[in-house]
């Protein structure tokens, strides 16, 4: 009795679909997880940025090459741009409520002293 042969090459998975998506992830757990010293903020960036620019190249590449990995690459690009916002919001709301804070916490220091 004879094996079937297929006639069909296996496709392959483009490796910058997981490369986004893998970066993606680190980023986006980063944000999550609340590392926002000076570098796990500059992780953040770089982590997002990495699964965008991965994302998208690697979603051509799939496209062209007719590979798998395309929602790979769109989660990864999905969670680049998550991380980003989250890198935003991470500079933005200190220093839009840092003063806010700071005169809260001054008047009621004025105010308790006798």
């Amino acid at each position: 009795m004879e094996t079937p042969v297929s006639s069909l090459p296996a496709q392959k998975t483009n490796v910058l679909s997981i490369v986004s998506l893998v970066t993606g992830v680190i980023g986006f757990l980063s944000t999550c997880l609340g590392i926002f010293v000076i570098v796990g903020q500059v992780c953040m960036g770089l982590f997002g940025l990495a699964g965008i620019i991965t994302g998208f190249i690697g979603l051509g590449q799939a496209k062209r090459n007719m590979e798998k990995g395309k929602g790979m690459a769109i989660a990864g690009i999905i969670l680049g741009v998550l991380t980003m916002i989250g890198l935003c919001l991470a500079i933005l709301i200190p220093l839009i409520f840092g003063p806010v804070i700071n005169n809260v916490f001054t008047d009621l220091q004025y105010q308790l002293m006798p």
